[in-house]
């Protein structure tokens, strides 16, 4: 699966699963275009592509920005090339918590929107009218399992919200672009090797939380990249408006 003369642009890749499955596309040939909110981890993250041989740029922007977001895909693009690839991974807010609906602020909960559902829309808008014009392109949105099932005591109602909104746009858009050679899919993520750090110490430890994988391990950004790779190659061109769930076996069902 050679993606050879591909560009990629990866959000929220300069850490952590965002950077994984920047390694891997780079791995099978794309240029990277690496962005992240913190221009020092988009920096860190391109370095950390070419550390290993790959051609990258870094790309720092805020993607619930829209103008932030032209203007950045822009000036990438004139280092590295036109976009055919986009990898929507940003997704966490700075100001992320865990809260019950019923005892949060209404103030707290646009951040989740804004990330999850406008930032994706965003960088999708500014790189879909290239991908026609060329009849290709890969739209690959890293959503969560929260977008469809909820677990008790996670508190991620606003969270879940901007997932499954967006799996739920990026559904439409992808009949609007299917005839164009433009296919558009989710990943929708289980339960991460990051994780831990986000954990606060009332949550319990995580043996127990992912004590219903069927794999018995937290994924990692290579379980994703290896997904987002394929997705990206011409071997997936028959497979658009999907929701792939990457989760070891913890969440089976349509």
């Amino acid at each position: 699966m050679s993606l050879e003369g591909k560009v990629a642009l990866v959000t929220g890749a300069g850490q952590n699963t965002g950077l994984g499955i920047a390694q891997a596309l780079s791995a099978a040939g794309a240029s990277v275009i690496i962005n992240d909110v913190a221009a020092d981890r988009a920096e860190a993250g391109a370095q950390a592509v070419k550390a290993r041989g790959g051609t990258a740029t870094s790309a720092p922007f805020d993607i619930t920005d829209y103008s932030a977001v032209a203007a950045g895909i822009r000036a990438a693009e004139a280092e590295l090339g036109a976009v055919d690839i986009l990898v929507n991974n940003a997704g966490i807010p700075a100001e992320a918590q865990r809260q019950p609906f019923a005892t949060s602020s209404p103030a707290t909960w646009p951040p989740y929107i804004d990330i999850n559902l406008y930032g994706s829309l965003n960088t999708t808008h500014c790189v879909l009218t290239g991908m026609l014009e060329r009849n290709f392109g890969r739209v690959i949105q890293i959503s969560s399992g929260s977008g469809a099932v909820a677990n008790k005591g996670l508190g991620a109602a606003m969270y879940g919200a901007g997932k499954a909104g967006i799996e739920g746009a990026l559904r439409h858009i992808a009949t609007e672009v299917g005839d164009r050679g433009v296919t558009v899919n989710s990943l929708a993520l289980g339960l991460m090797e990051n994780l831990q750090a986000a954990l606060d110490a009332e949550y319990p430890p995580l043996p127990d939380i992912f004590a219903l994988n069927l794999i018995p391990r937290l994924g990692r950004g290579s379980d994703v990249g290896a997904a987002a790779v394929w997705l990206a190659s011409d071997g997936a061109e028959y497979v658009t408006g999907q929701t792939i769930h990457i989760n070891g076996g913890a969440y089976s069902g349509r």
